[in-house]
């Protein structure tokens, strides 16, 4: 196993490598450009290898469907079909996406390709299978989620083939170690943190903040039952900012507590930065979590973070330093940590400035350098 950490290097070295840059050209390749990690992820590093020089293509799979940006010099390719949710219309997207993929790197002809996520990552390694361009590929989700039976004999089968692995944390990579030993060449690297933006006229709020997709693993319903057997809600509110299967069910759980006042559900935003700014607490209730972007980005915007411990949280942060670690599930001791944040200002601007020293050791061209140690060398 590789583990790349981060490099020293010097202005000169590293300036004059972007004569060299100009020269390689690397295709990411996303699920899509929709509100999500694995997409933010992606296009933060596709938008960094462009500033240095690079010859940067991004292929989406799902066309049409914009909530990310990306740098003007990025060249985007998208497919001409749509993807719907009709069980025919999966059936024959996949042969066509694969075929698809297949006919577009080879007309880009990169000198690697970056692919992120469980299925795509597969897909990716099925439909260039037989060509000479490189692929790298990284899991996005937590070593513990359960895949389905056809994906893991897929993965079995085609994931030696990759040119490379970025395991997000030392505990995804232990647990590729012991599914491929030496037939996986992998790398632990973190996921870049973006810039968080700052609005020191913003003042916070009694708010307690959640961002995320509303579904069962990331624990939104444990987070809304902490809340209302707090002690004292005193004026505080809950914020759950994104959407997902379990949005609706949400809103009628919160009505069924009696709380439907003091719980706002914004949906999808753009301007996630000012959420943070406004917000006094963030809490991240996952069940499970590759590596948490959210968490990340609420510690950079100087929040005080309660997380379970059922996540890789060790290599973010420490418990009582820079955030609070409550033990799995346990919804009363969400409560009493919760409890206690609400009454003691002194100690969430403490936590939250320690918190902010997240950006430094994320930083997105620290990770950069990293994955292009990885592909490049």
């Amino acid at each position: 196993m590789n583990v790349y950490s981060y490099m020293d290097k010097n202005e000169s070295s590293y300036s004059s490598s972007l004569s060299m840059n100009s020269k390689r050209s690397l295709c990411l390749i996303s699920p899509s450009l929709k509100m999500g990690g694995i997409e933010r992820s992606l296009v933060t590093l596709a938008d960094y290898f462009s500033l240095m020089g690079y010859r940067v293509t991004f292929i989406s799979c799902l066309a049409n469907d914009t909530f990310y940006k990306l740098d003007s010099r990025v060249e985007l390719y998208e497919p001409g079909f749509k993807h719907t949710n009709g069980l025919l219309s999966k059936l024959a997207f996949y042969p066509r996406i694969v075929l698809f993929l297949r006919r577009t790197v080879k007309m880009i002809s990169p000198d690697a390709v970056l692919v992120f996520g469980d299925l795509f990552s597969s897909i990716v390694l099925l439909s260039l299978k037989g060509l000479k361009y490189p692929v790298y590929i990284s899991d996005r989700t937590s070593p513990n989620f359960a895949l389905r039976p056809l994906l893991r004999i897929l993965k079995r089968i085609l994931y030696p083939g990759a040119a490379g692995f970025i395991a997000q944390t030392s505990i995804a990579a232990e647990y590729k170690v012991r599914q491929f030993g030496k037939r996986l060449n992998i790398a632990v690297i973190p996921n870049p943190l973006r810039e968080v933006l700052k609005y020191p006229t913003i003042k916070r709020e009694k708010i307690i903040l959640y961002v995320g997709r509303l579904s069962w693993e990331k624990g939104p319903e444990r987070l809304m039952r902490s809340f209302y057997n707090l002690t004292e809600r005193d004026g505080w509110q809950l914020h759950y900012v994104g959407t997902g299967p379990l949005l609706e069910s949400m809103k009628a759980l919160a009505s069924r507590l009696g709380i439907a006042n003091e719980v706002i559900f914004p949906g999808k935003v753009h301007s996630i930065d000012k959420y943070y700014a406004r917000a006094s607490i963030y809490v991240l209730p996952s069940l499970m979590e590759g590596f948490p972007n959210s968490l990340c980005e609420a510690m950079a915007a100087g929040l005080p973070c309660v997380c379970f411990d059922t996540i890789p949280y060790m290599e973010l942060l420490t418990h009582g330093v820079d955030g609070l670690v409550v033990r799995g599930g346990d919804v009363a001791g969400l409560s009493k940590t919760l409890n206690m944040l609400m009454d003691d200002e002194n100690l969430r601007t403490s936590l939250g400035l320690e918190a902010q020293k997240i950006q430094i050791r994320l930083n997105v061209e620290k990770v950069g350098q990293l994955v292009d140690a990885l592909i490049f060398g």
